[in-house]
């Protein structure tokens, strides 16, 4: 009973947690819809605290790739038909049969053959149906029945969120694509490193590791904003970095924000710099609140100094300054040896 009350809680209660995972309609997957007045002044609001907040981006024209599967679209009908059927012959509150456990099952079976196809060849109007139908089944099931298997609501979910991602991918490929190089901008401002690129010793193991990204310092609750335009392909827990949002930008380039308090996108959304991903943090496996900033390109992590400009303001970063290591030998450029405080 625990794992339905949990269940029932995260589909139910969507309008109470702002941008948790949504029921999806038709039009919020293809088009980013007008806002009205007072949500237009409250999304300028929440924005006013960076400074750079700008209009989310509407998608115009279709998003579909590839030709509809036929195949897909009628195991979605079999599917919905089977557990409508079972949910009329079984008494309100009842635990799920045996036979709606094995649809969803092969439900699940027919959905990861879909997600194994690239996204080129996927259709988006595919990607609706079969998120919506997924959503809209569990809900009435977590209504019938007494008791879920656990194992499989979480699967369910997770398939929901694969889905998502799935649409974001879809967004990234009907971006127009830039010649230029990207120019990022800083996800927090002020602006003050507390730990630079490369090898030093991790704060809470005290092993010597690579360190992926920056260490920026923030204020709890502090708005992080995007660095750049592009589509988020992952928005939640993720291990030792806490919330996470990753964005995926033109030229196979990523960015990440890790150890967020609040993650306040999801995935598929278009993002343009600016826009806020979530607030400042110390989830995951930190010391204090921070942001861990990480940039990718082409699949290898580079160093977000070699990408990232002068601050807002026009000045440098400034850096917090630690007395180097006696065996640590000097870098050149404007990267001084950072090391988080403790």
């Amino acid at each position: 009973m625990r794992h339905l009350a949990a269940l029932m809680l995260l589909l139910l209660s969507a309008c109470a947690a702002p941008r948790a995972r949504q029921k999806m309609s038709f039009d919020e997957l293809y088009a980013e819809p007008a806002p009205s007045p007072a949500d237009a002044g409250a999304t300028a609001a929440s924005r006013n605290g960076t400074g750079r907040g700008k209009p989310r981006t509407k998608m115009t024209g279709p998003l579909v790739l590839a030709p509809d599967s036929l195949e897909l679209r009628a195991a979605l009908a079999s599917f919905a038909t089977q557990a409508r059927a079972t949910r009329a012959r079984v008494k309100q509150g009842s635990p799920m049969p045996g036979e709606q456990v094995r649809n969803w099952r092969e439900m699940n079976t027919t959905v990861d053959a879909f997600l194994r196809l690239s996204a080129r060849k996927t259709s988006s109007l595919d990607v609706v149906r079969a998120r919506v139908t997924l959503e809209a089944e569990l809900e009435e099931d977590a209504r019938a029945y007494g008791d879920i298997p656990a194992d499989l609501a979480d699967a369910v979910l997770a398939r929901m969120d694969l889905l998502a991602v799935r649409m974001a991918e879809l967004r990234l490929l009907q971006l127009k694509p830039s010649k230029k190089r990207i120019p990022f901008a800083w996800p927090v401002d002020p602006v003050l490193i507390t730990s630079v690129f490369g090898s030093r010793v991790h704060p809470v193991t005290g092993r010597q590791r690579e360190h992926l990204g920056l260490d920026l310092a923030a204020k709890h609750g502090q708005l992080v904003s995007a660095s750049a335009r592009g589509v988020v392909v992952r928005a939640g827990w993720n291990g030792a970095h806490g919330n996470q949002v990753v964005i995926q930008h033109d030229g196979d380039v990523t960015t990440r924000y890790s150890h967020l308090s609040r993650v306040l996108v999801t995935p598929g959304e278009v993002l343009e710099e600016g826009d806020v991903v979530g607030a400042a943090g110390k989830t995951g496996l930190a010391t204090g609140v921070h942001l861990h900033f990480e940039l990718w390109r082409d699949g290898e992590p580079c160093d977000p100094l070699d990408e990232l400009g002068p601050t807002e303001s026009g000045e440098e970063p400034s850096f917090v300054q630690r007395e180097p290591p006696a065996e640590a030998t000097k870098r050149k450029g404007r990267r001084p040896i950072g090391r988080r405080p403790p």
